[in-house]
């Protein structure tokens, strides 16, 4: 009974001492594995910034630009030939715009929102983010409860008048103005 259960156990040593062995040499291979991805460089930020200046500024060559910009990052991290050949398709190209433009659109869709103005020619411009429309409308109606409230204190709890709202608008806009010039202080500090 000993043998059997001292055979069992150099059988299973073997086997998981093989095992360590075979996996050691499959990681030990040539083959090099990249270490960024297609989507990795698409979405690296200062590609979608050039990205976004050319379809805001409409200038084809400017994308075309960065997306052979994109195609020497692949190329130097070896990455594999059918991602090259996609960072060269129509698809690529249209890839990029769509969600320079889904980023134009919250860019846009910021200023106005802190300028008490509504989106819908936003709307018109930018149809690919059209997925984000809902929730900027609810984000608008928010923003207006909050200039409405504000109009209601300064009323003394009464219905506001125009006064009020006109007030309440140009403490919304003040605010924000504070907040943006912060925010440029800020980032000269930095």
């Amino acid at each position: 009974m000993k043998r059997l259960a001292l055979v069992g156990l150099l059988v299973l040593t073997i086997t998981v001492v093989g095992w360590f062995g075979w996996l050691s040499r499959e990681s030990a291979s040539d083959e090099v594995v990249p270490v960024i991805t297609v989507m990795d460089i698409l979405h690296a930020t200062d590609l979608q910034e050039g990205i976004k200046q050319g379809v805001l500024e409409n200038d084809p060559d400017k994308v075309a630009y960065w997306l052979e910009k994109a195609k020497e990052v692949a190329e130097a991290a070896q990455l594999p030939a059918s991602d090259l050949a996609y960072l060269d398709s129509r698809q690529a190209k249209e890839y990029v715009k769509f969600n320079a433009k889904r980023s134009l659109f919250n860019d846009e869709f910021e200023q106005r929102f802190y300028a008490l103005k509504g989106i819908e020619s936003l709307k018109e411009k930018y149809p690919e983010a059209r997925d984000l429309f809902a929730n900027a409308e609810r984000l608008l109606a928010k923003r207006d409860q909050i200039v409405m409230n504000i109009a209601s204190t300064l009323s003394d709890g009464a219905a506001p008048g125009e006064a009020e709202i006109k007030k309440a608008k140009s403490m919304w806009m003040e605010r924000y103005q504070q907040q943006t010039e912060n925010e440029k202080s800020d980032e000269l500090t930095q």
